[in-house]
């Protein structure tokens, strides 16, 4: 109880200096919308998961596209670890972790893990969820689904396949991190999202709120994945990208457009509305993306 106490009372802190209008914290927020607003942009095609960078010291790890990445603004972001940054004991608490194997990372585990649910705070399971984007840790605790900042640039092509190998096993039983009373699932399951949208003049991302129905998506494909069985037994999932506004589709222009590519990893498929099962995982070994290139008229 007294470390939940704390972890509110830093949390208060935390928004209540968020708020002071001074000219340091001004500066930050100006630099924070400029790495917003310019995003991560990688040529990669392929991702394995075996680098990974310290986001602070002492910190969670995210997975690294390059030698030289800034952990201050990675190509992959997780909201759910950061959101834990003040209850994790160890860099292996968090909801997403290495998957390691005689020391070395070859893979990623996205968990299910138990969080807190205090005076209306918090949330009894924490839905461990790894994507392409940013956070906006001004909104971690006060709208933490507006915190979630999907996507990266993208300008290879337009994404029409996403192949990932993964194993998936579900938790023993499925909650409401907040107590309410709704039916629940009788087995939780992994969500995987891959959603290709176009960047306005505003470069406002895609959220928790907008990732599946926001009016700039163009193309966007969503699978949800069951158990494994055996549960060690790797498989491979292609996941395609289908055209959802086709006027818009038809309009892609890379040399006058900006585009944004999000791939999200949930280990709940209903962790956004704090349903999901502790000890959920779902583990990740390889993400491929093919491009269907658009033809010139």
């Amino acid at each position: 109880m007294k470390r939940i106490s704390t972890s509110l009372a830093l949390m208060a802190l935390a928004v209540a200096f968020a708020s002071c209008d001074d000219p340091i914290t001004r500066k930050e927020r100006s630099l924070i919308d400029r790495q917003y607003k310019e995003g991560v942009l990688t040529a990669s095609q392929s991702f394995d998961f075996t680098r990974w960078i310290d986001v602070s010291k002492g910190a969670y790890r995210l997975p690294a596209i390059s030698a030289d990445e800034d952990a201050k603004n990675t190509y992959w972001a997780s909201a759910s670890n950061q959101g834990y940054t003040l209850l994790a004991s160890s860099p292996t608490d968090y909801p997403v972790v290495p998957l390691e194997e005689n020391g070395a990372a070859h893979g990623a585990i996205i968990r299910s893990i138990k969080g807190f649910y205090f005076f209306g705070i918090g949330t009894n399971v924490i839905a461990g969820a790894l994507y392409t984007g940013q956070v906006d840790a001004r909104n971690l605790v006060g709208k933490p689904l507006e915190s979630t900042l999907f996507g990266q640039p993208y300008s290879s092509g337009i994404p029409e396949i996403v192949d990932f190998t993964y194993q998936y096993k579900a938790g023993e039983k499925v909650i409401h991190g907040q107590d309410k009373k709704v039916e629940l699932p009788s087995e939780d399951r992994a969500a995987v999202s891959a959603v290709f949208y176009e960047v306005t003049d505003d470069a406002s991302y895609l959220n928790g709120v907008t990732l599946q129905t926001d009016a700039r998506i163009v193309a966007k494909g969503y699978v949800e994945l069951e158990p494994t069985t055996p549960a060690d037994t790797w498989q491979t999932y292609r996941l395609r990208l289908t055209p959802v506004d086709e006027a818009r589709y038809e309009a892609v222009d890379f040399t006058t457009k900006k585009y944004r590519l999000a791939l999200v990893f949930s280990s709940s498929f209903r962790g956004a509305e704090y349903i999901g099962a502790v000890g959920s995982e779902l583990r990740l070994r390889e993400v491929k993306l093919q491009d269907r290139i658009k033809p010139h008229h």
